[in-house]
């Protein structure tokens, strides 16, 4: 049997969720076993690399002098290199345990600042999270944490901390469904 057939099978549609196509579970197949991968790379430095997604949002002060903050929300490029034009969705599951900078500018090119890197779980915290979770936390479930991100139950940008009353451990397949809207758990 394949890494992508057994990952496939280990990732079922459960009742109540929406079925995929075999397509749509070979994807989610692929995405997993790299992201497994990535997860548990050893690195000389810290043993261990969460290789967590880093986000770099811009920031044009020209367009929040000229609009009040939610045409600024709404107007915001979510563009990932690559990829292209994502939905706010998308961008708020992305950077639900990112690291995230900002890059603030005068117009398109005059850089004003670049902020620090924000809202990330940290490696104690991520301990803590999956001693007490121990696997997915979406109904019926049972990802183990190494297949799971930490997912913010007020989204950071919400005002929601990084603490562990804020986090549960959500599947990649559920935490990208809670975010596109869909029940998760």
């Amino acid at each position: 049997i394949s890494a992508l057939e057994h990952a496939m099978e280990q990732d079922p549609d459960r009742p109540g969720e929406k079925r995929r196509t075999r397509a749509q579970r070979r994807a989610d197949a692929l995405v997993d076993i790299c992201r497994y991968y990535l997860t548990h790379v050893d690195t000389p430095a810290t043993g261990r690399n969460r290789a967590l997604a880093h986000i770099g949002g811009c920031v044009d002060l020209d367009a929040l002098e000229s609009r009040g903050v939610s045409d600024v929300v709404a107007a915001v490029r979510s563009d990932l290199e690559h990829i292209g034009s994502v939905t706010t969705a998308t961008l708020k599951r992305l950077t639900c345990d990112a690291g995230v900078h900002r890059v603030l500018t005068a117009g398109r090119s005059q850089i004003l600042d670049v902020g620090r890197s924000t809202r990330t779980v940290p490696t104690a915290l991520w301990r803590a999270l999956v001693a007490r979770d121990k696997h997915c936390q979406a109904p019926g479930c049972d990802r183990p944490p190494a297949w799971c991100e930490a997912h913010h139950i007020r989204h950071w940008a919400n005002g929601g901390e990084t603490n562990l009353q804020n986090l549960k451990l959500l599947c990649r397949r559920h935490h990208r469904a809670h975010h596109e809207g869909a029940p998760s758990g």
